[in-house]
């Protein structure tokens, strides 16, 4: 009897074992149905296909000037400050010209006494001559008075040079900006003294550094994949971090002939010349520079992110696969792909205008989707409109 019992305990223990394992199984089938596969929807349709090489570079100015001073000696006024405006001729800095303003006053001096003694020598030898015309003046006589006479004139001339000069040295006293501009660095202030940038085996001591900044040009280097689509006059778009929603315009004028290793990347430097009319792109920035270097029109296309690899070995790498709309299902379908830019392909055979192809989200997947989508509409809603 109790063996009849354990049979019963053991039977009824199976059958509560097969029905929770089956009440898993229909669980596990429910969550399945749960993630079926949804598809978010783009229709084929035809426009502008563009294919951009990308870069990153930085902003240099072309006209950019280290100001040096002509003359040594001790600042004692400089009115500007890095970052100032200043116009070609304005002042930049102001040398002590006492020393020099001496000179140019001893070379005045120097003119005063040559030119004296050259009208002494003129009267000279318009009474020697006087004589030698009577008879009562030698040849030799006469020849030494028009030595004298002309050495008068030569000592003017010298001191004339010499008084010249002096000024000059003076005006160098006085640094004035060449170009108009931004001063982008500062070297010195009032009371350093500076050595001069002509007579110093140094070089001289740097002032400030100017730059014109109306016209700057962008420096990026172009992976040598690209480099054969680069060409010059190739019209550019440059972007900054401090200005994503701005687009600058430039064109390319100048391709390196030799490559260069970064990072073990080859890559050639491309030098764009961008307008910079409103002053926003300053010296020194990252920009990113995007080069179009091809542009199809009316051409069917489909996003790239639709487009799948077939799992057939040995399909053609032109040959994609997508999910095609039938009614409400939809269905794997193979096409052929031309250009792809890794945001759209060209569509060459397999679709037409009109077209649904959707790509395959989980249930999860489509409500982050969804709720992204909504963000982007909503954020869209208190912008404003960006400027290109």
């Amino acid at each position: 009897m109790k063996f009849k019992k354990w049979h019963l305990i053991i039977a009824v223990v199976l059958v509560a074992a097969v029905t929770l394992f089956f009440l898993y199984r229909q669980s596990d089938s429910n969550a399945a149905s749960a993630e079926k596969i949804a598809y978010k929807e783009f229709p084929v349709k035809t426009g502008s296909f563009k294919r951009i090489v990308t870069a990153n570079g930085v902003v240099i100015p072309i006209d950019r000037v280290e100001l040096k001073s002509k003359a040594s000696g001790t600042i004692i006024e400089m009115p500007v400050e890095e970052g100032d405006f200043v116009k070609a001729g304005d002042l930049i800095c102001r040398l002590d010209p006492v020393d020099v303003q001496a000179e140019v006053d001893q070379a005045r001096a120097d003119l005063d006494i040559a030119e004296a003694e050259q009208k002494q020598a003129n009267n000279s030898y318009n009474r020697q001559q006087e004589l030698y015309q009577k008879g009562l003046l030698s040849d030799e006589e006469l020849d030494q008075v028009e030595l004298q006479l002309a050495q008068a004139k030569g000592k003017i001339v010298r001191a004339r040079i010499n008084l010249d000069q002096t000024k000059t040295r003076l005006k160098e006293t006085i640094v004035l900006a060449p170009i108009e501009g931004i001063i982008l660095q500062k070297f010195v202030e009032v009371g350093q003294i500076i050595a001069s940038g002509i007579n110093n085996v140094s070089g001289g001591t740097t002032i400030a550094d100017v730059a014109s900044m109306q016209n700057i040009y962008v420096e990026a280097g172009i992976d040598e994949i690209d480099v054969g689509k680069i060409h010059l006059g190739q019209k550019a778009k440059v972007i900054t971090e401090a200005y994503p929603e701005l687009k600058f315009s430039g064109h390319i004028i100048r391709v390196a002939p030799e490559a260069r290793i970064e990072q073990n990347v080859t890559l050639f430097d491309v030098v764009i010349e961008v307008v910079n009319e409103e002053g926003l792109l300053k010296s020194g920035m990252n920009a990113t520079v995007e080069i179009g270097v091809t542009q199809l029109d009316d051409v069917l296309l489909v996003p790239s992110s639709a487009l799948q690899t077939p799992s057939e070995p040995g399909t053609p790498a032109d040959m994609k696969q997508v999910f095609l709309k039938e009614g409400n299902e939809f269905y794997p379908h193979i096409i052929k792909i031309g250009l792809n830019n890794f945001s759209q392909a060209i569509v060459l055979e397999g679709l037409q205008q009109g077209d649904t192809i959707g790509v395959p989200m989980t249930s999860r997947l489509k409500e982050d989707n969804d709720r992204m989508e909504e963000r982007i509409k909503s954020t869209r809603s208190f912008g404003t409109t960006k400027k290109q």
